[in-house]
């Protein structure tokens, strides 16, 4: 059923805001032990090998449950889908405070991986649903920013939290942040829902036209969901989706032990440095948006991108071990670029399904890509750093983006011959 947009701008700015702090609250409830890491394996909570398998059990159930999020976000209304994510992960950062043991560690953390993958595919199909076409682009680019944003508050929050009262403040911070955001989520969306249904617009589906000013008709789009990832090159740009995935989370949750074991620095110092990634992120979505004025298609601007990630990495490979200022820089510019790269992965390219009713599930299934990737690579990075060192991480996650640059190279032709039949 095709749902009434918002009508009024004023209006989508609050429901849009209120996407925003859902998600970026969740983040708290999500990154809180990222940045408790070089603590928790300083005072021996955890050993190095232990806490990537505790992040590996995270992103391998938020990558699995990605699908399951994607496909109950086209069926189940998305604000419930949130509301339930939100709450359950606030009752699992509580008990993690409590210092379970390890194997309890993981099983709690891992389910907080399927609480926290409730969450962005319904808030994109939601957004899809009820912003018109006209003010969506504008979304997009600000929800962009709330892995930025949500990560620079996690990391100052348990900054300043472990520094007075010890690690378990800040999964008890987790807890009342997302427990706060569910609240304020399902009141704000409820009301907005119900009056956008009763006096909302109902926006007509777009007519494709040719330069010579005449409708072109839409060709059969597949029904088959796997024949559909395939013509429209999306199973080749699932390359692209895992590595964004890679630098984005899993490299922003080694940054920290990364820069405490390299420089030797504190726990607290390092989780401070770290925050500086977060601060440049947040102009990730905006230098992506500024390269798509430019080349005006989604697939040249996230090549642009990666190269850009891979000159940054090439950098951190063959100076950062010598400089700490090299390294956060190196750090910082592909941290802002992954956030770009998701903007567009999971962000622009799904809502172009609006129209066949698959935008929660074509965001689920690339999130979950992106996942579980950097569930694979967050125990990888354990592994290499506990026996080799972070000379050889830093060279895979370099390889790793180059790979990713090749595969939209190959995925640019078919998505852009796709596109016209989706408008």
């Amino acid at each position: 059923m095709i749902k009434k947009k918002i009508s009024s701008g004023r209006m989508t700015a609050v429901f849009v805001a209120v996407c925003w702090m859902a998600y970026s609250f969740s983040y708290i409830g999500r990154l809180n032990f990222s940045a408790s890491m070089a603590e928790m394996t300083h005072s021996g909570v955890l050993l190095k090998s232990e806490a990537g398998a505790v992040t590996t059990g995270f992103f391998i159930c938020y990558g699995l449950g990605q699908f399951l999020s994607g496909w109950l976000g086209d069926k189940v209304p998305p604000r419930y889908l949130v509301f339930t994510g939100l709450t359950c992960s606030s009752l699992i950062n509580l008990a993690i405070s409590f210092a379970p043991p390890f194997a309890l560690m993981v099983a709690l953390w891992s389910a907080n991986g399927i609480s926290q993958a409730l969450l962005w595919a319904p808030i994109c199909k939601i957004v899809s649903d009820r912003v018109h076409s006209e003010r969506r682009q504008k979304a997009c680019t600000a929800l962009a920013t709330t892995m930025a944003g949500g990560t620079l508050f996690a990391y100052i929050l348990s900054a300043l939290l472990i520094s007075a009262k010890g690690w378990q403040a800040s999964f008890i911070s987790g807890a009342v942040f997302t427990f706060g955001a569910a609240l304020v989520w399902i009141i704000v969306t409820t009301r907005i829902e119900n009056k956008t249904d009763k006096n909302g617009i109902v926006e007509e589906r777009p007519v494709f036209v040719d330069d010579s000013g005449e409708a072109v008709p839409h060709d059969e789009i597949p029904s088959n969901f796997i024949k559909l990832l395939l013509v429209s090159g999306l199973m080749t740009l699932a390359v692209a989706s895992g590595v964004q995935g890679i630098l984005k989370d899993c490299m922003s949750t080694w940054v920290p032990t990364f820069i405490s074991d390299m420089f030797e620095m504190s726990a607290v110092v390092s989780i401070l440095a770290g925050t500086l990634l977060p601060v440049f992120g947040l102009f990730g979505p905006l230098m992506a948006n500024k390269i798509m004025m430019k080349t005006r298609d989604e697939l040249s601007s996230l090549f642009i991108l990666f190269v850009i990630s891979s000159a940054a990495l090439a950098m951190l490979a063959l100076f950062g071990q010598f400089s700490i200022v090299i390294s956060i820089v190196a750090l910082a510019v592909t941290y802002a670029c992954s956030l770009g790269q998701n903007m567009f992965i999971v962000g622009t390219i799904p809502m172009y399904f609006h129209n066949v009713g698959k935008v929660s599930m074509i965001t689920g299934t690339l999130n979950a890509v992106s996942c579980l990737s950097t569930a694979v690579m967050s125990w990888v990075t354990g592994a290499l750093v506990d026996t080799t060192g972070w000379g050889i991480v830093m060279t895979v996650w370099l390889i790793l983006s180059v790979l990713a640059a090749v595969s939209v190279i190959f995925a640019k032709r078919r998505w852009n011959k796709f596109r016209r039949n989706l408008f």
